[in-house]
């Protein structure tokens, strides 16, 4: 699988595949067999149909529609899990803030502390290890991404006007707000918005936890009006639009933005961890992985 081909609209075969495992199984086991065929039928319908032209954030917003219309079922309340990640990185505020100001790079060590924040994330093992995402937040100084990538981030950043920062999910949110703070310290001129989901979906930072985190205090924050993880432009409302397109910068955080906005424009930026097999064979890395990705 090459770099165009995942950036290409036809869904992968591997995507595919991944989505039917999380849905096939998803519907009550007591169903009557025939609602449970029928549901089947839908799931499939709606891979097959949506592979061509959706990316796999869309077609899995169809799917879960598809299981609440027919048993009710609607997604996991994440409000609990979202503040108490929330908290959990505050908690670590003021160390890592500390971490930066003795940073011969504050800027880059940064970028690197928020790339670790996208390992708090449900959708791929529908778990979070607080261990392993403390451990990468210490280890964040020696995080390896690619140099040149993250040199000329660093450039766009100091050389911009107006910048347009996509958010991921909660907790790394904190990591967001000290990046962005950085951000503007690198270059006070510039105009920073960041973009939240307008919309809960599983544990995405919505204005709420931006409030929560204080990030709004630190920058304007706007959220996008959609409910989809990642950023469907025809979906997001038109205030999120216009900073996209009105922005000399993107910054774009996790696999869904990715997923939703690669092949959009060479003034993106994707900053993620590598967390998904179809991922690491792309980008030839290990799991988990910091990726810095100039877009085209």
């Amino acid at each position: 699988m090459s770099l165009e081909q995942i950036t290409s609209p036809e869904l992968s075969p591997r995507c595919m595949r991944c989505m039917l495992d999380k849905f096939m199984d998803a519907c009550p086991a007591d169903a009557p067999w025939q609602l449970r065929a029928e549901y089947l039928r839908k799931v499939l319908s709606t891979v097959a149909d949506g592979s061509l032209t959706m990316t796999a954030p869309e077609i899995s917003n169809a799917l879960t529609d598809v299981l609440r219309d027919m048993f009710g079922i609607q997604q996991r309340d994440y409000t609990q899990v979202k503040r108490h990640f929330n908290e959990l990185v505050l908690g670590l505020e003021d160390q890592i803030r500390q971490r930066l100001e003795a940073s011969d790079d504050p800027l880059g060590l940064a970028v690197r502390c928020a790339i670790v924040g996208n390992l708090i994330d449900f959708g791929p093992t529908g778990n979070v290890r607080e261990e392993q995402l403390l451990q990468l937040i210490a280890d964040a100084d020696g995080m390896d991404v690619d140099k040149d990538a993250l040199a000329d981030l660093e450039a766009r950043i100091k050389g911009a006007r107006t910048i347009a920062y996509l958010t991921d999910n909660c907790g790394e949110v904190v990591l967001d707000k000290l990046l962005i703070e950085q951000i503007v310290r690198a270059n006070p001129e510039a105009q920073v918005t960041a973009i939240v989901r307008g919309y809960p979906t599983s544990n995405d930072a919505t204005m709420e936890d931006a409030q929560q985190v204080g990030l709004d205090a630190v920058v304007n924050v706007i959220g996008n009006g959609s409910g989809i993880a990642g950023t469907v432009l025809s979906d997001v409302n038109a205030e999120t639009r216009a900073a996209l397109r009105d922005s000399d910068l993107v910054i774009s955080k996790g696999l869904a933005n990715y997923e939703t906005l690669s092949g959009r424009g060479s003034n993106i930026y994707f900053l993620f961890l590598c967390k998904c097999q179809l991922y690491v064979e792309v980008f030839d890395v290990p799991l988990y992985s910091g990726m810095v990705v100039r877009g085209v």
